[in-house]
């Protein structure tokens, strides 16, 4: 992972390691601009952006959120700046004009006043830099879907079910949608092949299908070797699974730390490379 040119004016937590799927994996924190109420800034690399510098965001543990409001780095420290020691709030657009968080609230900004066309280039724009930014992917469908876009919404509405609860969701209109659409036999995403038989509903029920599904879509996107798909739906079955009882989770056979030791792995074959944060090479690491 690209570590960011600025990082000496971060206090970096350089042994975090990884122990359960929330924060998610590619996630570091740094002291700046926490309240000290168990959230905090940390760098996060987007999946298959590893070779870039990260993004900034913030944790809401409470929801088990992660807020992408800053574009970079560096965009942080100049918030973080201006803040003098106050809450780091939301950028703009103005204060970050790549800002991820921003440009989805100003996207809303433009759905209500009826201008799908502004709102859709503020959330292609947010995604090129966060492609598993699950609010804005489903606010993107929504606004396809509107414009006549289907083959566009379908894309969109599959990244949607596939991308983690941490940065938004559930994606049921995505989902509900994506069942009424006619699926060409030649589909060959997983997902979309097997809509069906989601329901997206977890918790409260000691059995849940969707899990099994969710499985073997992992392993479908291993064998064509989309592993960016395969990641970013391992991240999403790691938080729906851990918000699950234990005794729930011994029933389907999920250990935590084994299928984080699987995430690390996997990861190795993105063509940017892993996202493993003990393999990231500090200027000050021996």
């Amino acid at each position: 992972m690209q570590l960011p040119a600025n990082l000496a004016h971060i206090s970096l937590e350089q042994d975090w390691h990884h122990s359960t799927a929330y924060p998610p994996l590619g996630f570091i924190p740094f002291a700046e601009g926490a309240l000290g109420n168990g959230d905090t800034f940390g760098l996060y690399w987007p999946i298959g952006h590893e070779a870039s510098e990260p993004i900034v965001v913030e944790t809401w543990h409470d929801e088990w959120r992660l807020q992408p409001h800053f574009s970079s780095l560096a965009a942080f420290l100049q918030g973080y700046a201006a803040a003098d020691d106050e809450y780091v709030g939301t950028p703009t657009l103005a204060d970050d004009p790549a800002s991820p968080r921003g440009a989805c609230l100003a996207a809303k900004e433009w759905i209500a006043q009826q201008n799908p066309a502004a709102a859709i280039a503020l959330l292609e724009a947010a995604l090129a830099l966060l492609p598993e930014y699950t609010e804005a992917l489903v606010l993107l469908h929504g606004q396809y879907v509107r414009a006549g876009r289907m083959d566009d919404a379908v894309r969109v509405a599959i990244q949607a079910i596939i991308s983690p609860p941490s940065f938004g969701g559930p994606p049921l209109k995505a989902l509900q949608w994506l069942r009424t659409q006619t699926m060409p036999d030649t589909a060959t995403d997983p997902i979309w092949r097997a809509c069906g038989q989601l329901s997206f509903h977890f918790g409260g029920s000691k059995e849940n299908a969707d899990y099994r599904v969710l499985l073997a879509a992992i392993d479908t996107y291993l064998e064509q070797n989309n592993v960016r798909c395969a990641l970013t739906l391992m991240q999403t079955y790691a938080e729906l699974m851990g918000a699950e009882t234990v005794s729930f989770q011994e029933r389907y056979g999920f250990d935590a730390a084994t299928f984080l030791a699987r995430q690390i792995a996997v990861s190795a074959q993105l063509a940017e490379g892993g996202r493993d944060p003990a393999r990231l090479a500090f200027p000050d690491r021996p």
